[in-house]
């Protein structure tokens, strides 16, 4: 079977959860061939994965390009099939073009419209040259034209729109994308990915897989949150398109926990499309570590994953400042690359504030050593403020780790209800006392089985981490135990694969066209 599996910044070029998630499944399906439609930022990404021999990579490069098929392998391999004069701009795509501007520039746009209007471009692109279009001035008149006719916009110089208009080119080229015929289009995002994926089923009849990790709608609208008023708002109304436009062509959606299924219902999604596929993993390495560290291990909290403002480790540091104040021998190791320098700056200043780093926290970068990396600590932790079902959380299950994090996406979901185990006897809450030096000098009382909290409240991931940490051994044994168990029972790599293997064969059989 031929799958047209498309990805948004992860697999192959980057590091990640998705990355492993789509690593495992072209591993693990052998028999089936991938298609990998790479959409990236820029088109000098190396590789971070090496693909098996099943699979076929496409970069669909967003900047630094002028036309994608520069970066083919075969240049000039893709042509459209009908030549798009300034005739051809004005008669079949200024029709398609302008309603889709209005409605993006429109200060109550309804969900429906966005995509209605979406589907239209999509369609124009699944024919015709849409760059050429694009950048035709007709098209960029139209869209200085809407843009001025929203009262955010009519005021602002033109430069702004005009660079909104420029991400807006960008961000339209995944259509532009030359696609392969193929049995099932698999998109892992409700997002930019996900539109090659539309094109596809649009132009072959493929039938859409569409998997959500996070929410991806939700995700860009917390990361455009310190972007100007005018910009958050356009690009708001055209992530909503895409999403909507995602959401309508899948034949079935397949979220990665059953959170992001009540998302996707509560979004307009029929519940009867929603299939769950968990996350599976296979390390063997990881479920045969002890569950301990090493004797003379100082306490540690462990973090595996990018520095990223969304896994915002700033109030992992600021929640280990107050750890350092009742257990003053604690160490909190960081392995992962930063998403930008910048966060990482950011994270090692305040690290540096509160007399942290260098010294009691580590920025040890990316790790291949994941054993080592999670056997060396006593208890986990994840502070993101939005995730799906996240493998940090399944790995330190594996790795039998107390897993203190935030209560977002499916982590709840992962743990199952699995808290710090109480041991026989033992009292519903500890007296913990602070060390000497700096912090609290009178005692506080934390409950011991409270090992999920809120995003964003480092006192309360603090008193989380005190607990595991100062917890006795047998309480962390039994708690590991737990959790390992429950990792090899529900989230393993068999379970995961005859979920996309069974959405694969079905799928197959309602495409009007199959691949030969």
């Amino acid at each position: 079977m031929k799958i047209y599996l498309s990805t948004e910044g992860t697999y192959p070029f980057a590091m990640g959860g998705v990355s492993t998630w789509a690593d495992l499944l072209v591993r693990g399906l052998a028999d089936h061939e991938f298609h990998v439609a790479a959409v990236v930022d820029n088109p000098i990404h190396p590789l971070a994965f090496t693909p098996p021999s099943n699979v076929v990579v496409q970069a669909i490069p967003l900047w630094g390009s002028e036309m994608i098929d520069e970066y083919l392998a075969v240049p000039g391999s893709w042509k459209r099939a009908l030549r798009t004069s300034t005739r051809e701009v004005r008669k079949r795509f200024l029709p398609c073009w302008e309603p889709f501007v209005d409605v993006l520039a429109a200060h109550e746009a309804p969900t429906a419209a966005l995509a209605d209007n979406l589907a239209e471009v999509a369609r124009f692109a699944e024919r015709y040259d849409l760059r050429r279009a694009l950048a035709s001035p007709a098209a960029w008149s139209a869209l200085l034209a809407g843009l001025k006719g929203n009262p955010l916009m009519a005021r602002s110089p033109c430069n702004e729109a005009i660079e909104f208009g420029r991400a807006l080119f960008r961000f339209l080229l995944p259509l532009c994308a030359p696609i392969p015929r193929c049995d099932v289009a698999h998109t892992s995002a409700a997002g930019l990915c996900a539109l090659p994926a539309v094109v596809a089923k649009y132009r072959y009849g493929t039938p859409l897989l569409l998997t959500e990790h996070g929410i991806y709608l939700r995700e860009r609208i917390m990361a455009s949150a310190p972007k100007p008023i005018e910009e958050k708002f356009l690009l708001v109304n055209f992530f909503r398109a895409v999403t909507e436009l995602s959401y309508r062509e899948a034949d079935v959606l397949a979220p990665v926990c059953a959170y992001n299924g009540r998302w996707e219902e509560d979004l307009g999604v029929q519940a009867e499309r929603i299939q769950v596929i968990h996350n599976g993993l296979t390390r063997d390495s990881l479920a045969a570590l002890p569950l301990a560290p090493p004797d003379g291990t100082p306490p540690t909290v462990g973090y595996v994953g990018r520095l990223d403002v969304l896994k915002d480790v700033v109030t992992l540091i600021r929640a280990f400042g107050v750890v350092r104040s009742f257990v003053p021998e604690a160490r909190l190791r960081l392995w992962g690359p930063a998403s930008t320098p910048e966060y990482l700056q950011r994270c090692q200043t305040v690290a540096s504030s509160l007399g942290l780093w260098p010294g009691a926290v580590s920025f040890e970068g990316r790790t291949a050593d994941l054993p080592g990396a999670y056997g060396s600590c006593h208890v986990v932790a994840l502070s993101s403020i939005t995730e799906g079902f996240p493998y940090t959380v399944v790995e330190a299950m594996l790795a039998g780790r107390p897993v203190v994090a935030t209560d977002v996406g499916g982590v709840a979901e992962a743990l199952g209800g699995i808290g710090l185990m109480p041991s026989p006897g033992a009292q519903a809450a500890a007296r913990i006392r602070p060390g000497p030096g700096s912090g609290p000098s009178a005692e506080e009382t934390f409950e011991l089985t409270d090992l999920l909290v809120e995003p964003g409240d480092p006192q309360a991931m603090a008193r989380a981490l005190i607990n595991a940490l100062t917890a006795p051994e047998q309480r962390r044994f039994a708690t590991g135990l737990a959790l390992r168990q429950r990792a090899l029972d529900q989230f393993n790599v068999d379970n995961f694969l005859a979920g996309y293997r069974r959405a694969y064969a079905s799928l197959a059989g309602t495409g009007r066209e199959v691949a030969a």
